[in-house]
């Protein structure tokens, strides 16, 4: 049984080979004008891919899809005090490129829900108090998680001064 099984795999995997072959074969598509090169299988061995010669690839490939965006400062460690946030609250910050603007990167997801304001502003430190809602008990929620920017407009540009994150 289970060899009939692999066999029949086998061959299925063969014939679909066999047909992507003949289907980037030199005629090109119906209609006598090549459509779009995408990338062949090779008949020789089956799964594998010859890429096929196209436009260069644009400026864009290899930026990075998450983290901290292009044209945004991120704010020092050594200027981050979190120590009165507990464990698993957010901790990452950038700047705006003019300073004026703070912005706490969080995950949400399900209930839980994060919001953040500005505190105090002295002339050393910024206070930015970091709220966390979890889910109430026994509520379902769904299962996601979605990455959050909270701007937090500063009367000031940032500058040296420490930013001090505490619960609130």
């Amino acid at each position: 049984m289970r060899t009939t099984v692999k066999l029949l795999g086998a061959g299925l995997l063969l014939l679909t080979a066999t047909a992507c072959a003949a289907n980037s074969g030199a005629g090109g598509p119906a209609g006598g004008s090549p459509g779009p090169e995408t990338p062949t299988t090779s008949a020789s061995v089956p799964g594998t891919v010859t890429p096929t010669l196209g436009p260069p690839p644009s400026p864009t490939v290899g930026r990075p899809t998450q983290g901290i965006a292009p044209g945004d400062d991120v704010v020092a460690e050594t200027q981050v005090d979190a120590r009165g946030l507990p464990e698993g609250y957010p901790r990452s910050l950038t700047r705006s490129l003019d300073g004026q603007t703070l912005i706490l990167q969080a995950e949400e997801g399900g209930c839980r829900r994060i919001s953040a304001r500005v505190g105090e502003q002295a002339a050393q430190q910024v206070l930015v108090l970091v709220t966390v809602l979890p889910a109430p008990k026994g509520q379902l929620c769904p299962d996601y998680i979605r990455e959050i920017k909270i701007p937090l407009a500063l009367a000031e540009p940032l500058g040296t001064r420490t930013v001090v994150l505490r619960q609130g």
